[in-house]
């Protein structure tokens, strides 16, 4: 598909959203709470109490769980999705700032699924949350039916001034095009506990130069950076290593797609996903 067609195709998801094909129930809007293995309290919601394969999405850094909410409505309808916060940002208590790792994360993710009484799920993480999903993909594969990754790389972060730029760039190139950048929502990125804001950065702390085993991962898996975002280069390098891996490059997209292109973030989701079994 060239890309005059690809981004046709995602206007036209995002054209469908806006025109009432899908539902936001009540419920979907009620923060609930699962217990962490060391007491720490993590928000999430979901949007359906039973029944459609799961979905479990892992926040960008800094991030809360409603800056998906406009890339998930439409996937409400055939699947069951799970968003959270991660423990020190959004709605989740904090915990010790030693208990910010990758590690801890993950087990926090995996309560969630937990408390939903769901046993797998496909997982999608952006940015930071992609590490997390990673993370879950390389340490509990049984519980994982397929692996979203956006805004990826396995390297350290890229400084943030080389992903602001990128962003800017998008942006002047979107704005070209004639596709409109969403106004950014204060709930994005609002906090309960902002004394814990950068506890979340000491899970970067001595990060290898590259995340190891990705060739073990066997499940399907798309890994998707924008042409804009400086890690495109170490997503690609993912999905690479990850076999049968399925990698895009999104047009006019730099780091932070989901608040840039929430559409064609959807449009994808809902290809990887298909069908509801």
């Amino acid at each position: 598909m060239d890309r005059r067609t690809f981004l046709g195709a995602a206007l036209f998801a995002a054209s469908a959203c806006a025109t009432g094909m899908q539902s936001d129930p009540a419920a979907f809007r009620v923060v609930r709470r699962a217990t962490a293995k060391d007491g720490v309290r993590i928000a999430w919601r979901d949007s359906s109490p039973s029944g459609g394969p799961a979905i479990l999405f892992c926040n960008g850094g800094g991030q809360a769980m409603a800056v998906w909410d406009a890339i998930v409505a439409p996937l409400t309808a055939t699947h069951r999705v799970l968003l959270h916060d991660r423990r020190g940002t959004g709605d989740s208590e904090t915990g010790a700032p030693e208990s910010h790792t990758f590690e801890i994360f993950r087990d926090d993710a995996f309560a969630v699924m937990d408390a939903a009484g769901v046993t797998t799920a496909v997982v999608c993480g952006l940015a930071f949350g992609s590490r997390v999903a990673v993370r879950m993909a390389l340490d509990e594969p049984r519980r994982l039916d397929g692996l979203v990754l956006f805004d990826a790389t396995g390297a350290p972060p890229a400084p943030e001034a080389e992903r602001l730029a990128g962003a800017e760039e998008a942006e002047r190139l979107r704005t070209a095009a004639g596709i409109p950048t969403p106004p950014r929502d204060p709930a994005w990125t609002a906090m309960t506990y902002p004394e814990a804001r950068g506890f979340n950065a000491r899970a970067l702390r001595g990060h290898p130069d590259w995340i190891e085993g990705l060739s073990g991962i066997a499940m399907p898996t798309l890994v998707a950076v924008g042409e804009q975002d400086p890690n495109i280069g170490g997503g690609r390098r993912m999905a690479q290593e990850i076999p049968g891996a399925r990698f895009v490059a999104l047009p006019m997209t730099g780091h932070g797609s989901n608040v840039q292109r929430p559409g064609l973030l959807t449009s994808l989701l809902q290809e990887f996903l298909g069908p509801p079994r």
